[in-house]
C-alpha cells in the first residue's frame, strides 16, 4: 500500500493514465494523447510531472522523449492492473462535473427534490451544494432558464421544456464527445450525468439517424450526430414525463425532415411534435450543407459572413474577400451559430484560452469586429466562445494567405555555416515576403526535387550555372542586393496576380457557359420594377408578384409562393422587404423583380417597404440555383441595387445587376 504522503494524481492526470492504460504499449504524442479525453496538448504538459512521480511512486515505467511523445514500458498484465487500480477508487468531482450532475440529475427528477438528497448524490457539503447551486442558476440564467431553492419545497429547474432540453444538450455533448461514444453507449461501463439517459431511446435514435445517412447518402458531422442525439434522447424522456405536448403543425410529409421525423417515432414508440420538423429541417440545411437558394436566412447570413470580413479587412489590411471558400465556409459555421445564438445554446470553445495566449493580435481583431457587427446588424452578442471558432477561420485563411504571399527560397553557401545562418537571419529580419526554407548544400542542388518541393528561387552566395532561377548576392547583404531581392519580389507578386486573374479567366465547357450566358441576359431582360395595390397585404403582395412578370400561369406562381411563405417568414431586417421567392415550372427561366409599397406594412417581424420576388423554374438546377444564389450575394454586397429598385430605375437597376452577374461569372462557371 502507497504511503499516505505519496503524490496524488489530479483529475486530467488520472483520466490520461486510464487512457495510457487501455492503450497498447506504443509512444504517443501529448497532442493525441490529450485529444483523445478531449484536453488541449498545453493541459496534457502541465500534467505529465505529476503523472510521472505518481507513477515512479507506484513502480511503473514510464518514459518522455521530446521527439516521440510518451510511452508506458509495462506489459498487458500490468497495464491491466493499472487501469484497475486507477478505476477501482473514484476521482472527486471537479466543479464543471458536479454542476454536470447536479443539473442532470435536477433534469431527471423533473421536479423540486431535497438539498440533502443532492448534496449526497454529488459526494459534497451542503456549503459547496450552495455554491454549486449559485454556479448553475448562473450559467441557466444565461440560456434563459434558472434554478430555484425553497425551504421546505426543494430545489427544481425552472424553464420551458425546450430551454431545459437545449441547455442540457449543451452541457452534455462535450462529455459525450469526449467518450468512444458508440461503445459507451452499448456498455454503460463509465458513471456520469450521461448515465441518466435511456440507454434504449438514446440506442433507437443512433441507429435511425445511421439508416437516414446510409439511405440519404449523407454524412453527418460527429458533433451534429451528437447532438441530435441529445436532443431526440431528452425529448423522449419528457414526453414521458408528461412535460411536452406532441401537438404543432410540421412540414409536408415527403420532406426529408418530415421522413427523419417519423422514423424517429416509429423507433422510440412515441408520438414526437410535429413542429421537429421544422426544427430538423433548419438542422439538416445546416448539418449537411443543404441551404438552397431560396432559403431566406441565406441574405442574413451571408451579410453577416461579408460584415466579418470586411472587418478582418480593415483590422489586419489583407483582402480577404478575394477567398472565395472563406465565405462559403463562414456561412457554413454562422448558420448553426445563430440558431445557438437564438436559443442561447453558448458553447464552450476548448481551444479560446490557447487562442488568446498564443495569436493576442488576432484574438483582439476578431473580438472587435464581433461586438461591432452585431451591434451594426442588431443580433444578440458574440460570445468569447464563438468568437473564438471565427478566430480559427480567419487564422486559417491570413496564414494561408501569408503563405502564398510568401517567395520560397533556399539558401547556398559553401563558406559555412555561420555565413549560411547569418545570411538567412538578414533575410528574415528585412525580406519577410520572401520564406528561406532551408539551406541547401551545392551539391545536392537539383532543379527537379526543388520544384517538386515548391521553391521558387536559390539564393547563392557564388555564381550557379543551373537551369534554376537563382540570385547571387554576398553573405553580408549590400545595397544592391537588397535592390535584386526588392525585385525579384515585386517580380513574383506580379506573377501572382497574373496567375489569379488566369486562373478566373479559364472557362469550363461551352454549354455550360452558353447556359448560364442565357439565363443572364433572359433574366435581366425580364427585370421588372411596379407598384403593389393599395392597401397592400401579406396576401395581395403574394398576388402582385404572382402578375409581375408575363406568365400564363400566375394561379401556380402564387400557389407556389404561399407553400414557400407557409414555411416560414421572409422577411429581411436589413432590407425592410420581402424575399417572396420559390421554384415553379411555371417560369421557363429566372426572373427578378421589386414590388413598392407607397405606405409601409406593419408586420410582427417589422415595417415592410417593398418585396422582392424572385421565380426560378425546376430545372436546370445546375444553371438556376447557383445563379438565383449569387442574385442574393448581389444584393447584400452591392447596396446600391437595392436603392435603384426602390426608386423604381429599372434600367439602373438591370445595368447594375449585369456588371455584377458578369464580373461574377468565372466564380459561377467554376462552380463556386
Amino acid at each position: 500500500m502507497r504511503a499516505q504522503n505519496s503524490p496524488k494524481l489530479t483529475d486530467n492526470g488520472r483520466r490520461l493514465l486510464i487512457r495510457l492504460a487501455e492503450l497498447p504499449s506504443m509512444w504517443i504524442t501529448a497532442a493525441a494523447l490529450g485529444e483523445s479525453i478531449g484536453i488541449s496538448r498545453r493541459t496534457v504538459m502541465r500534467e505529465l510531472p505529476g503523472m510521472e512521480h505518481w507513477l515512479q511512486d507506484a513502480g511503473y515505467r514510464f518514459v518522455r522523449n521530446p521527439g516521440q511523445g510518451v510511452r508506458l514500458l509495462e506489459n498487458d498484465a500490468r497495464r491491466n492492473a493499472l487501469h484497475a487500480q486507477l478505476t477501482q477508487t473514484r476521482a472527486p468531482l471537479s466543479r464543471t462535473e458536479r454542476i454536470d450532475r447536479l443539473l442532470s440529475l435536477l433534469f431527471a427528477a423533473n421536479q423540486p427534490v431535497k438539498a440533502q438528497w443532492l448534496a449526497h448524490r454529488l459526494d459534497v457539503s451542503e456549503h459547496t451544494l450552495a455554491s454549486d447551486l449559485a454556479d448553475g442558476d448562473a450559467w441557466l440564467q444565461a440560456r434563459g432558464a434558472a434554478l430555484r431553492r425553497k425551504p421546505g419545497v426543494g430545489v427544481w429547474l425552472e424553464g420551458s421544456p425546450e430551454t431545459l432540453r437545449r441547455a442540457l444538450g449543451v452541457r452534455l455533448r462535450p462529455q459525450l464527445a469526449a467518450l468512444d461514444w458508440q461503445s459507451w453507449v452499448r456498455t454503460r461501463r463509465q458513471e456520469s450525468p450521461l448515465s441518466l439517459l435511456n440507454a434504449p431511446d438514446m440506442q433507437a435514435v443512433m441507429e435511425v439517424l445511421q439508416q437516414f445517412e446510409a439511405h440519404h447518402r449523407v454524412i453527418f458531422s460527429d458533433s451534429a450526430f451528437l447532438s441530435l442525439v441529445l436532443h431526440f434522447t431528452l425529448l423522449a424522456g419528457q414526453l414521458r414525463h408528461g412535460t411536452v405536448s406532441a401537438a404543432g403543425t410540421g412540414l409536408p410529409a415527403d420532406s426529408p425532415a418530415a421522413e427523419l421525423l417519423l422514423s424517429l417515432s416509429d423507433a422510440l414508440h412515441l408520438h414526437l411534435p410535429a413542429e421537429e420538423a421544422h426544427y430538423l429541417s433548419y438542422f439538416l440545411r445546416t448539418a449537411l450543407g443543404m441551404p438552397d437558394w431560396d432559403d431566406p436566412e441565406a441574405l442574413r447570413i451571408s451579410r453577416l459572413a461579408m460584415a466579418l470580413i470586411h472587418g478582418m479587412e480593415q483590422q489586419t489590411g489583407v483582402p480577404l474577400a478575394g477567398f472565395s471558400t472563406l465565405r462559403t465556409d463562414l456561412c457554413a459555421h454562422l448558420r448553426p451559430m445563430l440558431l445557438r445564438l437564438h436559443h442561447r445554446e453558448h458553447l464552450e470553445n476548448p481551444q479560446l484560452a490557447e487562442i488568446q495566449e498564443q495569436y493576442p493580435t488576432l484574438w483582439r481583431a476578431v473580438r472587435q469586429v464581433c461586438t461591432e457587427t452585431a451591434q451594426m446588424l442588431h443580433l444578440p452578442a458574440i460570445p468569447d466562445g464563438e468568437a473564438g471558432f471565427l478566430a480559427m477561420h480567419f487564422g486559417a485563411v491570413l496564414a494561408e494567405c501569408e503563405k502564398l504571399r510568401r517567395l520560397r527560397a533556399v539558401v547556398v553557401c559553401p563558406m559555412g555555416m555561420a555565413s549560411s545562418r547569418f545570411l538567412t537571419s538578414q533575410l528574415d529580419r528585412d525580406f519577410p515576403e520572401i520564406s528561406v526554407e532551408r539551406m541547401c548544400p551545392l551539391r545536392e542542388l537539383n532543379p527537379e526535387a526543388l520544384r517538386a518541393e515548391g521553391i521558387r528561387l536559390i539564393l547563392s552566395t557564388v555564381p550557379l550555372h543551373i537551369d534554376f532561377p537563382h540570385l547571387v548576392i554576398h553573405p553580408v547583404l549590400q545595397e544592391q542586393d537588397r535592390i535584386l531581392l526588392q525585385n525579384v519580389v515585386h517580380e513574383f507578386h506580379n506573377e501572382q496576380d497574373a496567375g489569379t486573374a488566369a486562373g478566373s479567366a479559364a472557362a469550363p465547357d461551352l454549354r455550360r457557359t452558353n447556359a448560364f450566358h442565357s439565363g443572364i441576359i433572359d433574366l435581366i431582360d425580364h427585370l421588372r420594377i411596379a407598384p403593389a395595390a393599395f392597401p397592400a397585404s401579406y396576401a395581395q403582395l403574394i398576388q402582385d408578384a404572382a402578375h409581375l412578370f408575363d406568365s400564363s400561369h400566375p394561379d401556380r406562381i402564387a400557389q407556389a409562393l404561399a407553400r414557400r411563405e407557409a414555411l416560414g417568414s421572409t422577411y429581411i431586417p436589413p432590407f425592410q422587404a420581402l424575399l417572396l421567392h420559390c421554384k415553379t415550372d411555371a417560369v421557363l427561366s429566372g426572373r427578378f423583380g421589386y414590388l413598392t409599397l407607397p405606405q409601409p406594412l406593419h408586420l410582427d417581424a417589422g415595417l415592410v417597404w417593398g418585396a422582392l420576388v424572385l421565380l426560378a423554374p425546376t430545372e436546370p438546377a445546375a444553371v438556376w440555383n447557383p445563379l438565383m444564389s449569387e442574385i442574393s450575394a448581389v444584393l447584400i454586397d452591392c447596396p446600391l441595387l437595392l436603392d435603384r429598385l426602390r426608386s423604381g430605375d429599372a434600367d439602373g437597376a438591370a445595368h447594375l445587376l449585369e456588371e455584377e452577374l458578369s464580373r461574377r461569372l468565372p466564380t459561377l462557371l467554376r462552380g463556386g
